[in-house]
């Protein structure tokens, strides 16, 4: 486990090698930002090994703190990338076009000019996070690869991602989780912007049922330590969500309300610009199965949609 540091709240994402007969396999590289790439050439030397040892590249899902030193490392020893289609779409993805997107989305969910304004800075600023990168092979949820000559079972995760993908050493009893089964947080649920028909929260609860009995011994997270009892903490997670739901229609009850002002309910008033995107990305994805189970009702009135019972 090769810990990396990163300039906000998480504080760290963990990258994981797999060394075989001298090559080096890795499970996420890292976001290209201060401090990463160093740090990661330091553990490596820790244990022997140089970049330019890295042979290949498996990708959990395309945000930059995971794959953002990809194209970095594929430049230094030519390693092969593997990761999920859709996922590395997203990669390539125009930023202009995409904030296009993410504006009238947000302006009808409520979110005012001003804030929009900021995040939107912040994204921009954050676009160099990711180095440009190939990808050898797409990996399609289900199959059977191998990494450092060992069997590999590519398990579909999505809800983080549309695309995010699991890996288990079964031989082993390791998974590798990458942002989907985190030890003391859940990760943030957000719509796809670019299809907003993809249903974060059911997608993720289906995943993390379809591995709660795997029989895994340890459980390898993107942040956090390593964690046992794998199925104990999926129940935890969704009985999480299930809370949420619950406060998202009690705030719903209240009247109708913009996604945006069902988040201050849930998450408060007085956060950050980019708090303030993950909590209406929260609100949103609750909201939309609370509708999809007939709970809540929206309609348009003036350009913004309103959520009621």
């Amino acid at each position: 486990m090769l810990t990396l540091p990163m300039p906000f709240r998480l504080e760290h994402v963990n990258v994981y090698a797999v060394v075989k007969n001298g090559h080096v396999s890795l499970i996420d590289t890292g976001p290209n930002l201060p401090e990463a790439f160093p740090t990661l050439e330091r553990l490596l030397g820790e244990i022997g090994k140089k970049v330019s040892d890295v042979a290949e590249i498996f990708v959990t899902h395309f945000h930059a703190d995971h794959c953002g030193l990809a194209g970095t490392i594929q430049g230094i020893s030519g390693a092969a990338v593997y990761m999920e289609e859709k996922d590395y779409r997203r990669t390539r993805t125009d930023m202009e076009a995409v904030l296009g997107l993410m504006e009238s989305f947000f302006t009808a969910n409520g979110m005012p000019a001003e804030v929009f304004e900021m995040l939107a800075k912040a994204f921009r600023m954050f676009r160099h996070a990711t180095v440009p990168f190939t990808v050898d092979r797409f990996l399609v949820p289900g199959e059977r690869t191998s990494i450092g000559g060992e069997p590999l079972e590519v398990i579909g995760s999505a809800g983080h991602t549309t695309g995010q993908l699991t890996y288990f050493l079964r031989q082993r009893g390791l998974l590798f989780s990458g942002d989907h089964v985190l030890p003391h947080i859940t990760p943030n649920l957000s719509p796809d912007i670019t299809n907003l028909g993809f249903h974060p929260l059911s997608s993720f609860i289906a995943s993390l049922e379809s591995i709660a009995d795997l029989p895994a011994d340890m459980v390898y997270p993107a942040h956090g330590s390593p964690f046992k009892n794998l199925k104990a903490r999926v129940e935890e997670i969704k009985a999480h969500h299930e809370e949420r739901k619950m406060l998202m229609l009690k705030s719903v009850s209240a009247g109708p309300k913009s996604a945006y002002d069902i988040s201050g309910d849930i998450f408060g008033k007085d956060l950050a610009e980019f708090d303030k995107f993950l909590a209406l990305n929260e609100t949103y994805v609750h909201l939309v199965e609370l509708e999809a189970e007939s709970l809540v009702k929206c309609r348009r009135v003036n350009g913004i949609d309103l959520y009621s019972t």
